[in-house]
């Protein structure tokens, strides 16, 4: 709950508010709630419901005997995510709110060892151009040698992690998968976190942030992968904002994304009906939409200096204006949407919300989603289009009743999806994408047909 709050202190006082007296109100705040809830719907066993294709998507290769559905990889190999399967998660953390609090130029972090962190000569690190001559203590830049050898023919696969809002590499939920997946194939996997723009202590070098459909970052750094490492296979995992930018690339490349598996976690799929959810929910609305809020009005502010080179940001960016910023909803009013071309916020959530695009994703994809999720909201606002990824072959659903947003604290409080998702990675990698012959069969007759066309219902002239 501390590490949530911690982001607004650096700024409440600009608003002449005391810091103990917000920190109490909003944990006693959540509290009261809680206990309310105590009596509704308290429960510490987090069930597993399934959602998969009508006809999914199967894969081969030379060392199966015959095709398999992702369904019956995860039956045979990852008892954690089987439909029914059950845990016990922290007996404090008993909802979704609890769940939950604890909680130009693109910056990409490489995961190492702690001899090869360490082992360096620091004469010849290359910093690039206007950023920070130390980013943080568990980062370093590369080394001119480090760089020049980003060439190989091997055959490891790459996981590449698109953060949520705001975040950076330091995350918590990003490092628990990563520290199972490097502790358990540490030779196999290469480990990287995409920053977005301005996040992670990366200085901006143009005047623009980023936003859940900007998709040219990903899509450049895929490239570079290709064209470094053409043996290697990239696994995608988003979250929560970063999992809405995923599906928006592979949307937009359809067949073309050069991924093998997505894996998205506490998915936005619909931002409109995730927005009403969040801006007019008590808590959510009191609480996490200004929780959220602060970090990119903290974004603007250290970043204003190359952001004013912007007219429309420089056009926005007065005090009259910001002074009313206190919801997500109305930074994205005044300022996402703007500088991205849209009219409003609601112009830009609904062009950026995968939930129109579901049947344009041709890759294998997984959604790892909570129905007590306290920001996207579950099946009542849209948030999970379960029947709609019926209709798509290569889309799977696995939804929990427990975990909040991206929380999922078991018992031991160790994160519920750490462990079976880096099985999956690793088994999905070695056992099915990485032996030879392997291949992707559909049945293209039950593929759904579009039935606009150019954005227009047929017409026929009797």
């Amino acid at each position: 709950m501390i590490s949530i709050l911690d982001k607004l202190y650096s700024v409440i006082n600009i608003f002449g508010i005391s810091t103990s007296f917000f920190q109490n109100f909003c944990v006693s705040l959540v509290i009261i709630y809680s206990i309310f809830q105590i009596f509704n719907n308290y429960d510490i066993i987090n069930r597993v419901i399934t959602s998969y294709p009508y006809n999914p998507i199967e894969f081969n290769n030379e060392s199966l005997k015959s095709p398999i559905t992702i369904k019956e990889f995860i039956n045979e190999n990852i008892p954690e995510f089987k439909e029914n399967a059950w845990s016990l998660f922290n007996p404090f953390l008993f909802n979704g709110h609890l769940q939950t609090i604890d909680g130009g130029c693109v910056a990409l972090d490489h995961v190492v060892s702690i001899d090869e962190f360490n082992n360096y000569e620091k004469d010849k690190i290359l910093k690039p151009d206007n950023q920070p001559e130390i980013v943080d203590n568990n980062l370093r830049y590369m080394t001119k040698e480090e760089i020049d050898n980003q060439y190989s023919t091997d055959s490891k696969a790459i996981v590449i992690t698109l953060t949520g809002l705001s975040g950076s590499s330091a995350e918590s939920y990003i490092r628990c998968l990563y520290n199972k997946i490097f502790t358990k194939r540490r030779e196999e996997f290469e480990l990287y976190v995409v920053n977005s723009r301005g996040c992670g202590n990366v200085n901006l070098t143009t005047p623009k942030l980023f936003c859940a459909l900007w998709t040219e970052d990903i899509r450049q750094i895929i490239k570079f992968f290709q064209e470094r490492y053409p043996n290697r296979k990239i696994y995608l995992f988003g979250v929560s904002l970063g999992s809405i930018v995923m599906s928006n690339y592979l949307a937009e490349e359809g067949e073309n994304s050069n991924v093998s598996l997505a894996i998205s976690l506490a998915s936005i799929w619909d931002l409109r009906g995730s927005s009403y959810f969040l801006e007019n929910g008590f808590i959510s609305s009191l609480f996490y939409s200004t929780a959220m809020t602060f970090p990119l009005m903290m974004l603007l502010k250290s970043h204003s200096n190359e952001l004013i080179r912007n007219p429309i940001f420089k056009s926005q960016y007065t005090n009259q204006i910001i002074r009313k910023i206190w919801k997500l909803r109305d930074f994205d009013n005044v300022f996402t949407s703007k500088m991205f071309g849209f009219t409003c916020a609601d112009d830009y959530y609904t062009n950026a919300s995968p939930i129109y695009k579901l049947t344009k994703i041709k890759t294998p994809f997984i959604n790892i989603s909570s129905l007590d999720d306290p920001i996207t909201g579950g099946l009542q606002v849209g948030a999970l289009p379960i029947d709609q990824c019926k209709y798509n072959p290569f889309i799977s659903m696995i939804n929990t009743t427990l975990g909040g947003h991206v929380g999922f604290f078991k018992f031991n409080s160790e994160r519920w999806y750490a462990e079976p998702l880096s099985n999956l990675i690793i088994k999905f990698h070695e056992e099915i994408v990485s032996k030879n012959n392997f291949n992707i069969q559909i049945n293209e007759k039950h593929l759904p047909k579009p039935v606009l066309v150019n954005g227009q219902l047929p017409v026929k002239s009797i």
